[in-house]
């Protein structure tokens, strides 16, 4: 089983008693579940931790996420506070109806685990992106001084030291204002890493894809529950299916 919901791409952190209830059903049914996507799941985690696996030591990772809206619908541009005012951005964020991102403690999590970190806390912040020009889209239209996005951030802490800071500003045609979609991340260590790419790494295909993709690593896992950062780390599947997967799961016909 696969799934894009992103509270499955780390369930251990936001639900540890279903987690293990799932871990154990799937252990009983003799299957594999995974959480994946594109965030969380690949590019503010899996792609983070692969990095890492050139670094012989590590003192702060940061990662940046900067993605268009533009595509989605209304309930995606209502939880990001879009085409409101600053003011009732803030009142969002207080009530709960303008949530930002869901995801980061996830990805945090599944990067502490990875490289060994305990995190004592995470602190996160949603800030308005208020918009200087007209922009507009099928569904909604924003005005100078409106709101045209949610600027998210998340830092894990251990021992009062900032560990972890991943930033994910979300916000309808951001190239209306010179910003560029794109992804970044930084790890401070020895060695230093960096790697940028823009645009971003589209969402939409990408998750369908990675899903896609995962099959065979869950046909292939003993029954569990797992992340993305537990499995071989997916590739694309350009041959046949079956290829990819052991013999005994793979029936030959011969005419």
């Amino acid at each position: 089983m696969i799934s894009i919901a992103e509270e499955m791409a780390f369930p251990k952190e936001s639900s540890p008693a279903i987690a293990e209830q799932l871990h154990w059903q799937a252990m009983k049914q003799g299957v594999s579940v995974l959480g994946t996507g594109i965030n969380p799941g690949f590019v503010l985690d899996l792609l983070v931790i692969t990095l890492s696996g050139v670094c012989a030591d590590i003192q702060s990772i940061t990662a940046k996420r900067v993605n268009d809206l533009s595509a989605y619908g209304p309930s995606v541009l209502t939880s990001q506070g879009v085409g409101m005012t600053p003011e009732a951005f803030r009142k969002g964020v207080s009530n709960g109806t303008v949530v930002g991102h869901h995801g980061f403690k996830q990805s945090i999590h599944m990067i502490a685990k990875a490289v060994g970190w305990e995190i004592d806390e995470i602190q996160e912040s949603l800030e308005p992106i208020v918009s200087h020009v007209q922009r507009k889209t099928p569904f909604v239209r924003i005005e100078p001084g409106q709101v045209a996005g949610c600027e998210h951030t998340a830092v894990a802490y251990r021992n009062q030291q900032a560990l972890i800071t991943l930033i994910h500003p979300q916000q309808i045609h951001p190239q209306a204002e010179d910003i560029a979609t794109q992804d970044n991340i930084e790890i401070k260590g020895t060695p230093d890493i960096k790697l940028s790419g823009s645009p971003e790494i589209p969402g939409g295909i990408a998750t369908a894809a990675i899903a896609v993709n995962s099959i065979p690593r869950v046909l292939n896992a003993a029954p569990g529950l797992y992340s993305m950062a537990d499995l071989p780390v997916p590739s694309a599947m350009l041959t046949d299916a079956r290829s990819f997967l052991p013999e005994e799961l793979v029936e030959v016909r011969y005419d």
